[in-house]
């Protein structure tokens, strides 16, 4: 399908009716509708083709949509696409076969380049490699001796780097992730603190993260993502800004600044909403646990196979309160990442009290990932007011038998990961992102109403709605976006295939086109 805008409708005209088509607006008011009329950046009608045609002028466009579905634009509630930008030039390990095909890309890339330049490499899961391991030293070193390799695990909990690079790592032995062996040898595995440490030597500055935003905005407009809740530091706070100022964004960002940058932004005066409907700035990101993969995610009880290792806290429960109090004070809306069930356990605690202290309605803290909570914590959830961004598409990748779920937790255990049905139930509100593991609302959707176990199964327009109306709602958007309802900003996606009616093959459903308004309005085709 082809798109266009046209410019010059008169003040009251619509500048566009679609018709004909199957439109999912996700308002539990009105859920489907047959018509959309769209004047500049807004809906100004979704309802019937009569409704639409009320609207109609001699400049509007009419399109059939040939009985296409059309759903709201796909909210991202978590991801790391400032990130993403800065490392177009990396090696992508994902999909590789095994580790040596890993270390072939990295040899390639090394041969490639100047002697003692850096090759960076990321997205490997050893859970998809016949080896089941690790990268070590020894491994990268076969990629180059001349080098310093670094190769990112696709969590980024935990990267593995060769000899060179551990020559510019030594000053890190003390910190908490620097791996060594029996001997005390360093292993090339650094998790967690270490490797955030050691990361600081080669990131990419704000010129490098602006070049690469409009590429990554191309890929989300692929994918259907008209906004997202992208994770920054520093320079992807500054290079978003510029972006705007310069008015090159293409996406909708709620920026969420990590938590090193609170005490700068608490000294400015600013806090969560400032900005507009195409950047603002949003909740302060919290690190309370690791993950899954690297076995730094807090568990309460071992990890299968690693008798007494239960994962670790980044923060005593004091600091973490100290952290959530200074954010809440200022202003500032949180979004802590907590995993393992001791970690939403601490971090459900931390902000039970922190919201004695302060406003107990409408702060909408966020948990970011929430895998494996139980019933008391969904209960204390709820009581709190807390928000919950799930993601879906880790069922897809890792709840299959024998993957990081079972090897992890163990069987019984990972019955229980990512359940979405019985959060809805509570009437927890649930947002979804991806984290980039991979990018890809449909591959999201599908995991969450076809999953492997009973609790991760919802409807499909549950699933939407979380992807859409949830992001909203996550972000105090919901009155601008999230739903498609007359006045709110017309960003919406036309589909190839119909997720509603076959559920079971919403993986094979595509984005035809994705609009992202703006004045005057721009469809952004795929």
């Amino acid at each position: 399908m082809a798109f266009r805008a046209i410019a010059g409708p008169m003040p009251r005209d619509a500048s566009v009716l679609l018709m004909g088509g199957r439109i999912f607006t996700a308002s539990r008011h009105r859920p489907w509708v047959r018509a959309l009329a769209v004047r500049g950046d807004r809906l100004v009608a979704a309802g019937s083709e009569a409704q639409a045609e009320r609207w109609a002028g001699r400049a509007t466009r009419r399109i059939d949509l040939r009985g296409h579905v059309v759903v709201p634009g796909f909210i991202d509630a978590h991801t790391h696409m400032c990130d993403a930008a800065a490392e177009l030039r990396w090696v992508p390990l994902a999909g590789t076969r095994d580790l040596a095909e890993a270390v072939d890309r990295l040899k390639a890339a090394a041969a490639a380049r100047p002697s003692g330049a850096w090759v960076l490499g990321t997205g490997w899961d050893e859970a998809k490699w016949p080896e089941r391991r690790y990268p070590t030293r020894e491994d990268l070193d076969r990629a180059s001796s001349d080098h310093p390799v670094v190769a990112r695990r696709v969590d980024s909990h935990l990267a593995s780097v060769n000899s060179a690079a551990l020559g510019r790592a030594e000053h890190l032995i003390e910190l908490r992730g620097f791996e060594t062996d029996t001997a005390g040898r360093p292993t090339g595995i650094l998790k967690e603190d270490a490797f955030a440490s050691f990361a600081k030597q080669y990131g990419t500055g704000e010129d490098g993260v602006e070049r690469g935003l409009p590429a990554v905005a191309r890929q989300a407009h692929r994918l259907g993502i008209t906004s997202i809740h992208d994770i920054v530091d520093h320079a992807g706070w500054r290079a978003y800004q510029r972006a705007r100022r310069a008015g090159r964004l293409r996406l909708r960002v709620y920026a969420m600044p990590r938590d090193a940058l609170l005490p700068g932004l608490v000294a400015s005066g600013a806090m969560t909403g400032l900005g507009d409907d195409w950047l603002r700035l949003g909740a302060i990101k919290i690190f309370s646990d690791g993950s899954l993969g690297a076995y730094t995610a807090a568990l309460g009880d071992d990890y299968a196979g690693r008798p007494g290792d239960r994962g670790l806290l980044v923060h005593s429960p004091a600091e973490l309160r100290q952290i959530l109090r200074t954010a809440q004070g200022a202003g500032f809306q949180t979004a802590t990442h907590a995993l393992g069930d001791e970690a939403i356990r601490q971090v459900v605690a931390a902000l039970e009290d922190v919201l004695q202290s302060g406003p107990r309605k409408g702060a909408r803290h966020r948990i970011e990932h929430y895998e494996l909570p139980d019933e008391d914590v969904l209960r204390r959830t709820k009581a709190a007011g807390l928000v919950v961004c799930a993601q879906p598409n880790f069922v897809g990748q890792w709840s299959g038998p024998g993957d990081v779920y079972e090897t992890r937790l163990g069987p019984a255990r990972a019955t229980r990961n990512n359940p979405y049905r019985r959060i809805l139930r509570r009437g927890i509100p649930l947002a979804f992102g991806s984290d980039g593991m991979p990018y890809g609302p449909l591959y999201g959707i599908h995991s969450a109403v076809n999953g492997y176990f009973e609790d991760q199964r919802i409807s499909a327009e549950d699933a939407v709605r979380a992807y859409t109306a949830g992001g909203a709602f996550a972000s105090f958007q919901e009155a601008a976006k999230g739903t498609l309802e007359a006045g709110k900003l017309a960003d919406f996606v036309v589909l190839e295939g119909d997720p509603f009616a076959d559920p079971a093959r919403i993986g094979r459903c595509r984005v035809a086109s994705t609009w992202i308004s703006s004045n005057p309005l721009r469809a952004h085709e795929t």
